[in-house]
């Protein structure tokens, strides 16, 4: 389930179903420590793509406001 909601994050739903990935991923592997069942590379990919992409979302959405506090502050001072 956490890979893929992390995947659904990626490619469908930004940002929530990061977050749902990371927080299913923590539960399966806590849950596979605790009984040592199967499963371990498939929870701990979904937390890994979980956290990665989730780090790409926010740097991406800084570099965009960047870009347009660069644009605003261009216009506002070329005329």
């Amino acid at each position: 389930m956490s890979l893929v909601s992390s995947l659904v994050g990626v490619f469908v739903i930004p940002v929530i179903g990061q977050i749902v990935g990371i927080i299913t991923g923590h539960m399966s592997l806590n849950q596979i420590k605790r009984t040592g069942e199967n499963g371990r590379g498939l929870g701990l990919a979904g937390v890994i793509i979980g956290w990665v992409s989730l780090g790409l979302a926010i740097v991406g959405i800084i570099l965009f406001i960047a870009w347009f506090g660069v644009i605003f502050a261009n216009a506002r001072y070329s005329s």
